[in-house]
């Protein structure tokens, strides 16, 4: 599917680095066909081209191994180097065993084509996103992630979700203690029907607060992102943190777009979710 030259449409949200084929429950699988997975720069460049989209985030696609993830950040500044359309979000994870890795990313900053640091709280095992879960060593690394993307001006990306660390309702006391430290893009706003009624309400209140929230909208149910912005202009929010993202591989830009695109809103708003949104967020050139 085109949107033609119409509209400028950047993809807040996909990634780089193949899934591959891997084991799960037993079963070896293959969602992604290699076609279609990521393997490098050039298949997101082919990603925007192909869906006439102006830009995009990418983060690295992530599996069970941690380090797999890591190892992703190099093809990412790879990419984002060769590709001016393309902008980056490192991965980094405050687990203890992965420190070392964890370092050596936020020694690549700054650079010019990062905007974004990938949190991934559902990759924690055995910890969560609740700050009382944590140890002293993941708390102080988590706040030097933050720290990092304060310096920086980085946007943390968080998935949100049914996994363990993911739930809406567990990032209510992460919020409480972290709200402010940084500005935050979660991803999916929820992902499925049960955490985007926890979702939405939260992410509401998080913004009257104060913080600086933001949100995309793939992945998620078709009747969240109307609900969530009927919720916003019902108590004069207005649509800025509401950005459009593919999370391509996973997601297709057809049933993305026309998500959006099939909604009761103005132009105007469209063309906010679609770009505006995230040109002001990314720091974008018109």
């Amino acid at each position: 599917m085109s949107t033609g030259a119409h509209r400028r449409i950047f993809d807040a949200h996909f990634h780089i680095g193949p899934y591959g084929k891997q084991s799960f429950e037993r079963h070896s699988i293959r969602p992604i066909s290699e076609a279609l997975d990521h393997a490098d720069g050039v298949a997101c460049q082919e990603h925007l081209t192909k869906n006439d989209l102006w830009g995009g985030v990418i983060v690295p696609t992530y599996l069970e191994d941690q380090r797999a993830a890591f190892r992703y950040n190099r093809l990412l500044i790879h990419a984002v180097s060769q590709h001016s359309a393309l902008y980056g979000g490192l991965w980094v994870s405050p687990l203890p065993e992965t420190e070392d890795l964890c370092t050596e990313a936020l020694r690549l900053l700054p650079h010019p084509k990062i905007r974004a640091l990938k949190l991934a709280s559902n990759t924690w095992r055995p910890y969560g996103i609740n700050p009382q879960s944590w140890t002293s060593r993941i708390r102080h690394n988590v706040e030097r992630i933050l720290a990092a993307a304060r310096d920086h001006e980085l946007v943390i990306h968080m998935h949100t979700g049914h996994a363990d660390g993911a739930d809406p309702h567990a990032f209510q006391a992460f919020m409480q203690h972290y709200g402010m430290a940084a500005t935050y893009q979660f991803v999916h706003m929820g992902e499925a029907i049960a955490p985007m009624f926890a979702f939405v309400p939260r992410f509401v209140e998080w913004i009257e607060r104060g913080c600086a929230v933001y949100t995309d909208t793939s992945l998620a149910p078709g009747f969240g992102p109307p609900w969530l912005l009927a919720e916003l202009d019902r108590r004069n929010l207005g649509c800025s943190r509401v950005l459009f993202a593919t999370d391509a591989p996973w997601g297709r830009f057809a049933a993305e777009y026309a998500k959006l695109h099939a909604m009761d809103v103005s132009d105007a708003v469209r063309d906010h979710l679609f770009w505006k949104n995230a040109a002001a967020l990314y720091r974008l050139a018109e």
